[in-house]
């Protein structure tokens, strides 16, 4: 996929561009996807995705992102975008909705062809929606396709509703929405190394403080580093029983049959199924005894799911 910097605008040719957060990439954006990529392939046109690098603004009411902009770059190459813009949040935010098409999509990109959700916002204020969007264009003589909303349910598939599911501990449903199991990938970083003194060596990683965080508690997961899958638990929270104090939250996975140093490689953790809420144990034997019952369990669903 190729990346578009400020440095290649306005480009030369004309496009067909899909615009949005984009954040999960769920299957809701997968149809703004395939509408962009059969308009572009019928007039033989570039496809452009338009959307922003995680920014603490660029999200609303303090929300969290799903995935980082390398993760949400992979996803949206895997269903067929050739070309990524990542716009400057705090620029774009002052432009009123007609100078935001007249300078940014039709200035810069010289869109054939804009994709947008039923929802999409845009310009300062959120004044602008995709009727808007839509009329302004079409002033141009440029075409403007809105997608209606994807449902699960009752439920609108949305990005908001998968923040919700997953910080409510409901992988299952947030993979569901997100058309493929959740995960994440991060460095593994040194730890206390207080697993291995209860006989259950972990890997440890920090999630950013742009990123959502599952609910705390125990998962079945899926652990891939270096080409390879591993079967394991993972533990999201902050160790009530081995910490006086509340630490930022790790996930500390325990890999099946493994003993190998992962030190400062990336994993990719797959969360699977929670098993149990974070909780505070008398003692750490009591721990070690709930963590081989974990570990039971997490075998369990993977002999009847997997």
């Amino acid at each position: 996929m190729k990346i578009i910097t400020d440095k290649d605008l306005p480009l030369s040719g004309r496009t067909v561009l899909t615009i949005g957060a984009f954040d999960g990439v769920h299957i809701g954006h997968a149809c703004l996807l395939r509408s962009m990529c059969a308009v572009s392939g019928e007039k033989q046109l570039p496809n452009v995705v338009w959307t922003f690098a995680e920014s603490p603004k660029a999200l609303q009411n303090g929300a969290k992102y799903i995935t980082g902009s390398l993760e949400k770059m992979d996803a949206l190459e895997k269903l067929g975008a050739e070309q990524i813009y990542f716009a400057d949040f705090e620029r774009c935010r002052s432009l009123t909705p007609s100078e935001f098409v007249e300078k940014a999509l039709i200035g810069d990109f010289h869109v054939d062809t804009v994709v947008c959700g039923f929802d999409f916002r845009f310009g300062a204020q959120r004044a602008g929606d995709a009727e808007m969007l839509k009329t302004l264009l079409a002033r141009a003589g440029v075409s403007c396709i809105v997608v209606p909303p994807v449902k699960a349910g009752d439920e609108t598939v949305s990005s908001t509703l998968i923040r919700r599911k997953l910080t409510e501990g409901d992988i299952e449903g947030a993979s569901f929405l997100l058309g493929r199991r959740y995960s994440f990938l991060l460095p593994v970083i040194h730890g206390r190394r207080l697993g291995r003194t209860i006989g259950f060596p972990t890997i440890n990683q920090r999630f950013p403080d742009y990123q959502v965080v599952p609910a705390y508690g125990v998962y079945a997961c899926l652990c891939e580093v270096d080409g390879q899958t591993y079967r394991g638990i993972s533990n999201i929270g902050v160790r009530p029983t081995v910490s006086e104090h509340e630490d930022a939250p790790l996930c500390e996975t325990h890999i099946f049959d493994f003993s190998e140093d992962l030190y400062d490689k990336e994993a990719r953790i797959y969360l699977c199924r929670r098993i149990r809420p974070e909780r505070r144990f008398e003692s750490v034997e009591a721990l070690r005894e709930q963590v081989e019952r974990d570990k039971q369990a997490a075998r369990d669903y993977f002999a009847n799911f997997l």
